[in-house]
Parts: structure tokens; sequence; C-alpha cells
């Protein structure tokens, strides 16, 4: 059995998360793995930064590169 990171998971199976655009109000829809979204009424709404295993494991790189996943 293959053992996998719990830390990557956000990366290899993103969920959708809704915001509240500052500006009009208006819901916003967003993947875990996206930084931003732009809402309909062109206001761009940025998602606050949480820490990943990408932050402070030292194992991070190669255990992303080795799940097919690009290390940024």
């Amino acid at each position: 059995m293959e053992m996998k990171c719990p830390g990557n998971a956000i990366v290899r199976r993103p969920e959708i998360v809704l915001l509240t655009c500052p500006k009009c109000g208006g819901e916003v829809e967003l993947f875990t793995d996206e930084e931003k979204a732009t809402c309909e009424c062109g206001e761009i709404v940025f998602r606050e930064k949480t820490a990943s295993c990408m932050d402070w494991c030292k194992y991070a790189k190669e255990c992303f590169e080795k799940g097919g996943v690009k290390y940024v």
C-alpha cells in the first residue's frame, strides 16, 4: 500500500470555497488551490493564505514531485 501525505490533499483534490466580495457583497467561488477569483462586478477577491505542508515540511518538494504534483 502506497502512503500519501495528507498535507498535499488540498492540491490533489481541491475543494470549492465561497468568499464574499468586499465591493458588492456577492458570493465568489474559487478552489482551495487558487489564490484569487474575479467577482461578477469585476472586483478581484483574494483567499486568505493558510500555511500548508509546503511551507514547513522538509520533505515537501520530494513528496510533491513524486506524487505527480509540480512543486512551485
